[in-house]
């Protein structure tokens, strides 16, 4: 996926992210979103041989740790997003690549932040499960039978996103 999505970026540095890890110097407590480079102000990487690179070194310092939250990274990349400030001369896109394996543990607001993202927000999410465990949560998020509907923002999903 990587070899594809990378053309879509024009210089080529890619913000690179964790979620559900125990950081250092936190060893007892999931992070819901960390920089795999260690800079949260400046989580870019040099193309796909630095996403590969930092993804590397952080399964070495990290501790996989649960419970699993989608919201807090989706979150963060919507604000990303907004942020941007995307007009006719300043044209971004943002596609957020989630590799998990399959457990949800904050599937409302995973869903707020979603119908957040689809409203306006120049976002598409890419979600890999690895592993066995169930995937029931990520056909929910797909949304092709049922469109997803936020408690929060009291609507329904303006776009596919995911």
């Amino acid at each position: 996926m990587g070899n594809i999505l990378q053309y879509y970026d024009s210089d080529k540095k890619i913000p690179t992210f964790g979620f559900g890890a125990a950081v250092p110097p936190y060893t007892n407590e999931a992070s819901h979103c960390f920089s795999l480079n260690g800079n949260i102000f400046d989580p870019e990487v040099e193309g796909l041989d630095g996403v590969i690179e930092a993804y590397k070194n952080t399964l070495v310092n990290v501790n996989l740790f649960g419970p699993t939250r989608f919201a807090p990274i989706l979150e963060f990349v919507n604000d990303m997003a907004e942020d941007n400030h995307v007009t006719q001369d300043n044209q971004k896109y943002n596609i957020l690549l989630m590799i998990t394996d399959g457990i949800i543990n904050d599937m409302d607001e995973t869903i707020d932040q979603i119908v957040r993202g689809s409203s306006d927000l120049p976002i598409s999410i890419i979600i890999v499960g690895v592993g066995s465990d169930d995937f029931l949560s990520m056909d929910i998020l797909d949304a092709d039978i049922e469109p997803l509907y936020s408690k929060k923002y009291q609507k329904y999903m303006e776009a596919d996103i995911v």
